[in-house]
C-alpha cells in the first residue's frame, strides 16, 4: 500500500510539472491497478499488446505436446551445440562477434530503441549474456539477460542470431534459458511483449484499436506482430495485457504516431546512466503468482 501511495504521488507531481510547460503526459505499457488511478486522473486507454510469462517451476520437455521441442534439442545436442552464460565485463573479441551477429540479424534495417532492446556496448556490459555455440565453439546466437532485481522473475532483452545460425536456434536458447532459470530458483520467465496482440478484435472496439488490430493481423517485414505472438504462445503460460494511457481529448492517432517515432529512435547509453527497472504498481492480480502468495 505504501508503494502505491508513493507511486500515485509521483504521478501527480509529474502531471503538475507537465502542466507548467503545457505538456501532455503519456504512460506506456501500463497494467494492473495503475489503470484505475490514471482513469481517475483523466486518462483514456488503448491496448498496446500482451506480455507473456512462462512458469519455469513446471517447465518440462516431457509429454506429447513437447515432442517437437524434444526432437529439436536432441538434434542440437547430437551436433555438438552448446549453451553458455557469459558474465561481464566482456572482452573486445566477444563484442566484435556479438556486433557481427547483430548486424547480420538487422541486415541493414534500422535499429529500434526506447522500450526495445538495442545493441549498445555499455548497456550489454551491465548483465550476463546467454550464448549458443556451434560444434566449433563459435558463438552463433546470443540473448542479453535483463536485470530484474528480484529472485522470482528473470527476462531477456536483446536476442540476435547470425546468418549461419540453423533453424530452431531461438528455441534452443529459450529452452536452455528456461532450464537455467528453473535451476537457479526463479519462478517466472518474462518473454516480453507481443505488440498489438488481440487488439481491436471486437466489432464494438474503438476505431483506433480496430486500425491497430489490422496492423497486427496483416503486418509483415521487420516485425511480424502476429508471428511473434504465435511463436511465444508455444511457451507462455500467462498473458498480461498492457495499455497506453493518454489524456482525454488528445488525438489517439497523433499519440500513437509520436510513440512510433520515439520507439524508432536509438539513443546510445553513456557511462554513469542508471539502469533500473522500477516497479510502478503493487502485485497485479493478472500477473502470475509466486509460490509464497
Amino acid at each position: 500500500m505504501e508503494t502505491k501511495k508513493k507511486r500515485n504521488a509521483a504521478i501527480l507531481e509529474l502531471m503538475e510539472e507537465a502542466d507548467k510547460f503545457g505538456y501532455r503526459p503519456v504512460f506506456y505499457e501500463v497494467k494492473g491497478d495503475m489503470l484505475a488511478y490514471l482513469h481517475e486522473m483523466g486518462f483514456d486507454f488503448i491496448k498496446l499488446g500482451e506480455e507473456g510469462y512462462v512458469d519455469v517451476t513446471d517447465f518440462s520437455l516431457s509429454g506429447k505436446k513437447k515432442k517437437g521441442e524434444r526432437a529439436l534439442m536432441n538434434k542440437f545436442e547430437r551436433e555438438g551445440y552448446q549453451f553458455e552464460i557469459l558474465t561481464p565485463p566482456f572482452d573486445g573479441e566477444t563484442f566484435k562477434t556479438l556486433r557481427k551477429l547483430s548486424d547480420e540479424w538487422l541486415s541493414g534495417r534500422t535499429e529500434k530503441g526506447f522500450s526495445l532492446g538495442f545493441f549498445d556496448s555499455y548497456y550489454l556490459n551491465q548483465a550476463d549474456i546467454a550464448v549458443a555455440r556451434n560444434a566449433d565453439g563459435e558463438i552463433i546466437a546470443f540473448a542479453s539477460i535483463m536485470p530484474a532485481y528480484t529472485d522470482e522473475l528473470t527476462s531477456i532483452d536483446l536476442m540476435r542470431y547470425g546468418k549461419d545460425a540453423p533453424s530452431g536456434i531461438m528455441d534452443f536458447l529459450f529452452i536452455k534459458l528456461f532450464e537455467d532459470a528453473k535451476e537457479k530458483g526463479y519462478q517466472t520467465f518474462n518473454m516480453g511483449m507481443a505488440p498489438l496482440a488481440n487488439v481491436g478484435e471486437s466489432q464494438y472496439a474503438f476505431l483506433g484499436e480496430r486500425l491497430a488490430g489490422l496492423v497486427y493481423r496483416y503486418s509483415q517485414g521487420f516485425y511480424s506482430f502476429k508471428g511473434l505472438r504465435n511463436y511465444k504462445a508455444k511457451y507462455v503460460t500467462t498473458w498480461v495485457q498492457k495499455f497506453v494511457a493518454y489524456r482525454k481529448r488528445s488525438s489517439i492517432a497523433f499519440t500513437m504516431l509520436q510513440l512510433m517515432l520515439l520507439v524508432g529512435k536509438k539513443r546510445p547509453l553513456k557511462k554513469g546512466q542508471i539502469l533500473l527497472e522500477v516497479p510502478l504498481s503493487d502485485a497485479n492480480p493478472d500477473e502470475p503468482k509466486t509460490k509464497d502468495e
